[in-house]
């Protein structure tokens, strides 16, 4: 299709999605707002909706379902509607209210919260209020004379417009709570049920910021699993215990409530629950010997800790690499880098995206000095899955990084070794604090 050929499309499907605007302008009704929510299905984070009111004879080419667009796309178009909306406005019900008010009854509320948001814009701007709804799928008790449209985000304009702007809000939410809340890969699943967020619960547990209520089976799955790992009785020992390592408080705790007491709003809380109350111990540092020393490898040689980080303001992301040769003593000699990148594209993977450039930033440091065998460590699994080919790579970013380590493999031993992030190695550490002073050059 050619580029005349997709605008011309687009400029069909406008005229097609603006028809219900158009025919309630047409009969005197002016403000006419678009409501959309985002974020019903996730297992964290809160649901979003947005209020929209567009202009008369709005004709912006491409707006659409937000999830039939690209970030990069929804980003652009995100900017674009809120700069020639009459009004717009933005509610949120968090997981707590999720919890309480169940999802269905927590959209409607945030969706209200976007209405009223929205109305007080208008007011401003205008001195008017909003004089009718168009709204994806949901019936609200409000005295605004509304239309439900089922998948209305796909036909109408203003539904469209407020799943975008729904759609960026949330998501730069999730990506700030990756950062808070390592491990889980929120910036990549933005709290939806994926591997990686599944295997952030089993490692880390709760967060404050997950749905309890979703939760429920994967609780009584992991509850299972504990008391088989005893001969399938229960046991006072199958029962976690939480181990907090920043937060108001630290130390260890023997339910839930009262380690979120601890972590729940605290910036950069470190924790982790345990089913065995000497590991929560050695994750503290409080047991003999080192934290998590066998994870992190003792044998002589070269290992590399490479570890990635992402700033949301500027859309840069950065690596850091800790080099580390052990004599036969057990002497440990270092080298560190870091480095920061500044592509749109190979950007949208967040994080990752920096720990990719980590590895291959190590391996080119072996390759240069003459290292023929190194052990790679990392906390995102996909690091060596795609270097391996156990994982499908399926961007620039994977498929370049593959191919680069098979070419690398050629003349060199290198071996992948996944660790649980901020477990209290040294090196690993170094290698995420170097990653993020790179973004600050």
């Amino acid at each position: 299709m050619t580029k005349a050929e997709r605008e011309e499309l687009q400029k069909q499907m406008l005229v097609e999605m603006r028809s219900f605007e158009d025919d309630l302008h047409s009969r005197g009704v002016k403000y006419i707002a678009g409501i959309d929510e985002v974020g019903r299905g996730p297992l964290a984070g809160p649901v979003y909706a947005a209020a929209v009111v567009l202009p008369d004879g709005f004709d912006v080419l491409g707006i659409n379902d937000s999830k039939k667009l690209s970030a990069k796309k929804r980003e652009e178009l995100n900017a674009v509607i809120k700069d020639q909306a009459v009004a717009y406005g933005i509610g949120i019900a968090d997981n707590h209210e999720i919890d309480e008010l169940n999802i269905l009854n927590a959209t409607k509320l945030a969706m209200k919260r976007a209405i009223d948001a929205c109305n007080d814009s208008l007011a401003e701007r205008n001195g008017r209020s909003i004089e009718h709804l168009m709204i994806d799928a949901v019936k609200l008790d409000v005295d605004i004379p509304q239309e439900s449209l089922i998948k209305g985000d796909a036909k109408c304009l203003c539904i469209a417009a407020a799943s975008i702007v729904a759609k960026v809000a949330r998501d730069s939410y999730m990506e700030e709570m990756s950062e808070l809340y390592p491990g889980y890969d929120f910036a990549g699943n933005k709290g939806y049920g994926t591997a990686a967020h599944y295997e952030g619960l089993r490692e880390f547990g709760f967060t404050p910021i997950h749905r309890r209520t979703f939760l429920k089976k994967f609780e009584e799955e992991q509850a299972g699993e504990r008391a088989a790992a005893w001969g399938g009785k229960e046991s006072k020992m199958a029962k976690k215990v939480y181990a907090v390592r920043k937060g108001r408080e630290t130390g260890l705790f023997m339910d839930w409530d009262t380690c979120r007491k601890q972590v729940d709003g605290f910036p950069g809380a470190e924790y982790k629950s345990f089913s065995d109350a000497n590991d929560a111990l050695t994750y503290l540092g409080l047991a003999s010997g080192k934290a998590d020393e066998t994870e992190f490898g003792t044998s002589t040689g070269t290992k590399a800790y490479v570890d990635g980080s992402y700033d949301v303001a500027t859309g840069r992301f950065s690596c850091g690499v800790v080099i580390v040769d052990t004599d036969e003593n057990g002497n440990d000699q270092t080298y560190e880098m870091n480095a920061c990148y500044d592509d749109a594209e190979a950007a949208e993977q967040r994080n990752v995206a920096g720990e990719i450039m980590g590895a291959r930033l190590a391996i080119d440091y072996c390759k240069v000095n003459g290292i023929d065998t190194v052990e790679i460590y990392h906390d995102y699994e996909g690091v060596g899955k795609w270097a391996d080919d156990l994982w499908k790579a399926n961007n620039p970013l994977t498929r370049g990084y593959k191919a680069y380590v098979a070419e690398a493999r050629e003349t060199m031993a290198i071996t992948f070794v996944k660790v649980k992030a901020h477990a209290g190695n040294k090196y690993n550490e170094i290698a995420d604090k170097l990653a993020k002073a790179a973004l600050e050059k």
